[in-house]
Parts: C-alpha cells; structure tokens; sequence
C-alpha cells in the first residue's frame, strides 16, 4: 500500500494502476485495488490473485532452459555481429604462396619433359614415316603427357608430403581472405611456368632439326628414286645421277647404284663434270667423256661403270631457272639407234632443262 501510493503521489493515476496490478502479481491472495472513474472519484475493488500465477511466474524463473553465451573470436566484430578475421602476416602469405608454387612447379617439369620427350619421338617415327607434320607430332606427345600427369600426379604430391615444409598457420576463415586466394594463385602461377621452363632445358641436348631432316631426306629418296629409275628413258640413256648440293661443305652428294644397292657417294664441287656444272651454272654437254679434263674417273671406279657420252644440267631454286644452283641433273651413255647418234642431241638438252624446273619446284615445296 505505501508503493501504491507514493505511485500516485508521483506518477498519477497511469501509474498507480500500473503499481497496483504489480503488487498483485506478486501477492498469492487477494489485493484491494483503486480505479480512478469518469467522473473524477476512485472506485475500490478487490482483485483475486490466485497461488497459481505466483507459482507459474517462479517456476519459469527455476526451469527455464539459461541463455547460451557468445563465444568471443579473436578478431574484429562488425557492426552485424560477425566475427572478422584477422589479416595474416608477410611470413605467411610468403608460406602460402611456397605451399602453392611447389607442386605447380614438379606437375609443369613433368608436363613439359614428358610432352617434348614423347613428341620428338613420334616425329621421328610416325611423323616421317607417315608424312606428320611437327606440330601434329607435339599434340600427340601432349595426350601422352596429359595421360602421364593423371596418372603420377600422386608421385608428385607425396614427394611434396614428404618435404616436411613449414605451415603457415591460416585458420579455414583466414584463407578465405581475398589477398590469400590471391597470394596461392600467384604462387601457383609462378611455380608453374618455372617448372615449364626447366622442363624445356632438355632441348639443349636435343637435335632439333633432326625429324626435318629426316623427312626430307625420305621425301629426296622418292625424287632420287623417280630420277633414277625413270628420267633416263626421256632422252634414252643408260643411266642418270642427281646430285644435290651441300653448300656449307662444298660437295655434290649423290646415291648411286653400287652392286646393286645404293649409297650415298660425295664429291667435291671442283671435281667432275657434275662439279663444273653446279660451279658454273650453265649446261654441259660432252661426247667423249675420257677426252675432257674435267671428268673424274673415280666414280666410275667405285661403281665399275664405263662413261662416254655424258650431259649435265643445274637445278636452280628459281621459278624460272634464275636462282642460285641447288643440284645437278646428270645423264650417262645415250644409247645408240643409229650409227651417227652417239651423243646427247639439243632436244635432249631442252627435255632435261624442263626436268630440272620440276625438280627445283619439288624441292621447294620440301623445303617449306
């Protein structure tokens, strides 16, 4: 009662009744209260508080499940109340980023070793034998590095297990971070190309060249081969010889028929007719061929052949026989039809000169 009513001595009738109802809630029994009427007097009444609104107040106060406490992080809270992890040092974003490089770098050796190894050998075998071209060759030797990687890449990882490297100590929040994502990429990036890189030094104790110069040497066996076997027949000679010119040594090499078999046979530039011709450049055209200085009679004794009659034509790179000389088309022994037809005839010489574009043409095409 002294509550209530130095509630109303303060607050006024809003909060005596206020201070009334809260007397009631907290008594068991019934409470004498006041109402203030409309027509300005106070009203008594008596409210019955009953045992059961006390005890139910208490037993949620004793049964109640406690609230649950918030953990605290150990970085900064936002203004939503969510944790914010902390920035992680240089030391480790450096780890992060040698976390990343290494095993990039040991799967860019591998691809790229495995890649050229296997490459340069189907250039060498399939590529020449079939015709491919070096860059089919190198997506072949890719598949096979492609399928080397999916199949070792554990080797690669357990090696980098095994270094024992230090941990840089991020918790699963912190490399979520975006400078972190971005620290291992880069390190991933780097680690790479540097592995690439050292993959490649395996060239340097590599022929290169030597698949290209394979193949052109398959494809010269067919022009020697249709040389050889069928040119002689267009000026009815005995035999015929093309030689190409080697010009960082100097010499005319050839592959000539010996017992049977063929091989290749070099001379010099300043010997033979064959050599005066690729000296000179122009045609020539001899009937004796004993009779004429310049003849070396030294293939004719590796092959055991007799020469008489015997003419020479240059193949030129040019597309109309103007360029520098690349070879020699040369015809042995016009054989005779008549008695006074012994020798090699202008038409001969037009026939053979015709020749000789289509083999430059050829050679072109195998050189590019």
């Amino acid at each position: 009662q002294k509550m209530i009513r130095s509630c109303q001595s303060l607050n006024g009738i809003g909060a005596f009744h206020r201070a009334t109802n809260t007397a009631s809630s907290l008594r068991s029994g019934p409470v004498t209260c006041f109402r203030k009427k409309a027509n300005g007097s106070t009203q008594r009444y008596t409210n019955y508080a009953t045992h059961d609104r006390l005890n139910s107040h208490r037993n949620r106060r004793l049964f109640s499940s406690p609230a649950r406490e918030k953990p605290v992080s150990s970085g900064n809270t936002s203004s939503a109340g969510t944790a914010t992890p902390l920035d992680p040092t240089r030391e480790q974003l450096r780890l992060v980023a040698l976390h990343a490089a290494i095993p990039m770098f040991g799967f860019g050796f591998m691809d790229n070793l495995v890649m050229i190894q296997a490459g340069e050998a189907i250039d060498m075998s399939l590529g020449v034998t079939f015709g491919l071209s070096t860059m089919t060759a190198a997506g072949f030797g890719q598949c096979v590095s492609d399928v080397a990687g999916n199949t070792c890449g554990g080797v690669v990882s357990a090696i980098v297990a095994k270094m024992s490297l230090p941990h840089h100590g991020l918790t699963p929040d912190q490399l979520g971070l975006q400078n972190v994502r971005l620290t291992r990429t880069m390190g991933g990036c780097v680690g790479v190309v540097i592995g690439c890189l050292m993959g490649m030094t395996c060239l340097l104790f590599m022929d290169t060249t030597k698949a290209e110069r394979a193949k052109k040497s398959k494809e010269l066996t067919s022009i020697f081969g249709s040389i050889m076997e069928d040119s002689h027949k267009l000026v009815n000679a005995e035999r015929a010889t093309l030689w190409m010119l080697d010009e960082t040594k100097d010499e005319l090499w050839s592959r000539v028929s010996v017992h049977n078999d063929l091989r290749d046979v070099r001379v010099t530039i300043n010997s033979g007719i064959a050599g005066a011709c690729a000296r000179t450049g122009k045609l020539i055209n001899i009937c004796d061929a004993y009779s004429d200085d310049r003849f070396d009679p030294e293939i004719d004794t590796l092959t055991g052949y007799h020469t008489k009659s015997i003419i020479c034509i240059p193949i030129k790179e040019g597309e109309h026989n103007s360029g520098k000389v690349i070879g020699v088309i040369q015809m042995i022994n016009k054989k005779e039809k008549g008695k006074n037809e012994k020798f090699f005839t202008e038409n001969d010489e037009k026939l053979l000169t015709m020749l000789g574009l289509h083999v430059a043409a050829f050679t072109r095409i195998v050189g590019n």
